[in-house]
C-alpha cells in the first residue's frame, strides 16, 4: 500500500501552471463553435456513429473525457476503473456565456471554469456528452452558477482521490454508503466528486442516494457500476441522456491532439477562429481571447485515430445490467 502512494504522490501533477501546455491555443468553428455529436452509446470505444447533430449546450449537462497516458491508466488501474477518466458540468458563467466547471482542470491541482466552446475544442483527448433531458429551472441554473463560482481556484482533492489507490478507499463494499456521502459547497473536490455536489446543491440528484466521494467518472458515463451501491443509485440514469461522442468535424472521431491546431490550416467548412488564452491583468489565469481567423480549407484528414483505440478490461464496468 505505501509503495503505490508513494508512486502516485511522486507522479502526480503539481502547481497550478498557466502556460500554454495547460491554456494552449486552438480553433474554434466560426459556423458550429460548439461541435457536433454522435449517436449515443454507452460505449467507450471512440468512432463515428452517424448521423451527426449540432451540439446545443445547455446548463447540467455533464462532459466525460478521456486522455489517458501510463500515469492515468496505472492509477485507474489501482483504483479498480478505467475511461473516462476525467469529467465537468457545463454552467452559466458571471458573463452569461456557457463554460465548462471541472476539478483538476488539465492536469493541475485546481478546479477552473472555463469558456465552453474553448474547453471542447482545446481538450486533447476523447469527449462525451450526456446532455440535460429537462432544461434546468432559472434557480437551478443560478444555483449551479453559485456553486461553480464559490469552487472556482479551490484546490483538487488529491489526498482523497489518492485514497481510492489503497484499502481505504470509500468505495468499499460497506464504506460507500457511509463514508462516499455528499460535503456540501466550500469543499475540496475531485473530478466526478464536484460534478455530483455541484448536482446535488442544485436539487438534481438525491442526496440521500447520491456518493460522491465514492464515485468515478466512469460511474457517470455508464448507468452501472462495479460498486455495488452505486449500481443501485445511478446518478444520471433520470434526467440526463446516453453519453454522446462529440466532434467539431462532422464524420470524424479523433482526439484533440489528433485534429489540426494552429498553425496548421483547418479542414472544415466556413473556417475557425483561432483563440488563444492571454494573461488577463487581475486575474490567475488566463483569458482564451480570439486573435484570428483562417478560411477553412476542404483537404482530406483522417476520420478515426490510427490504429484501434484499446478498450480494457477495466474500461468497462463489470456488471451489464442496463436501465
Amino acid at each position: 500500500m505505501l509503495p503505490a502512494i508513494a508512486l502516485m504522490l511522486g507522479l502526480a501533477p503539481g502547481g497550478d501552471p498557466t502556460g500554454p501546455k495547460h491554456y494552449p491555443p486552438t480553433y474554434v468553428p466560426a459556423v458550429v463553435p460548439n461541435g457536433y455529436l454522435n449517436q449515443p452509446s454507452f460505449d467507450i470505444d471512440a468512432k463515428p456513429r452517424l448521423p451527426v447533430n449540432p451540439y446545443s449546450p445547455q446548463p447540467g449537462d455533464v462532459l466525460l473525457m478521456s486522455d489517458t497516458n501510463r500515469f492515468w491508466t496505472l492509477l485507474f488501474r489501482i483504483a479498480l476503473t478505467g475511461k473516462p477518466g476525467h469529467n465537468g458540468i457545463v454552467i452559466t458563467m458571471a458573463d452569461g456565456r456557457l463554460g465548462v466547471f471541472e476539478s483538476g482542470y488539465s492536469d493541475t491541482l485546481y478546479s477552473r471554469i472555463t469558456p465552453l466552446d474553448y474547453r471542447l475544442n482545446s481538450y486533447p483527448g476523447f469527449i462525451w456528452i450526456r446532455a440535460r433531458t429537462t432544461p434546468l429551472t432559472p434557480e437551478q441554473d443560478r444555483r449551479l452558477t453559485e456553486f461553480a463560482m464559490a469552487s472556482d481556484g479551490k484546490r483538487y482533492a488529491l489526498i482523497r482521490f489518492l485514497l481510492h489507490g489503497t484499502p481505504f478507499s470509500p468505495r468499499g463494499p460497506l464504506r460507500t454508503a457511509i463514508f462516499g456521502k455528499p460535503l456540501g459547497l466550500n469543499e475540496r473536490y475531485y473530478c466526478a466528486q464536484a460534478t455530483l455536489e455541484a448536482l446535488i446543491y442544485v436539487g438534481l440528484i438525491d442526496k440521500r442516494f447520491a456518493r460522491p466521494a465514492a464515485t468515478f467518472p466512469q460511474d457517470l458515463f455508464y448507468d452501472t457500476s462495479r460498486n455495488r451501491f452505486i449500481h443501485r443509485h445511478p446518478p444520471l440514469a433520470d434526467g440526463w441522456s446516453p453519453p454522446q461522442l462529440w466532434t467539431p468535424l462532422p464524420g470524424t472521431a479523433l482526439k484533440g491532439k489528433s485534429r489540426p491546431q494552429p498553425p496548421s490550416p483547418w479542414p472544415g467548412e466556413g473556417g475557425a477562429y483561432i483563440v488563444n488564452p492571454l494573461p488577463t491583468p487581475g486575474q490567475q489565469v488566463p483569458t482564451p481571447t480570439v486573435v484570428g481567423y483562417v478560411p477553412g480549407e476542404l483537404r482530406p484528414i483522417a476520420t478515426v485515430e490510427k490504429g484501434r483505440q484499446r478498450v480494457g478490461f477495466f474500461d468497462r464496468p463489470g456488471f451489464l445490467r442496463r436501465r
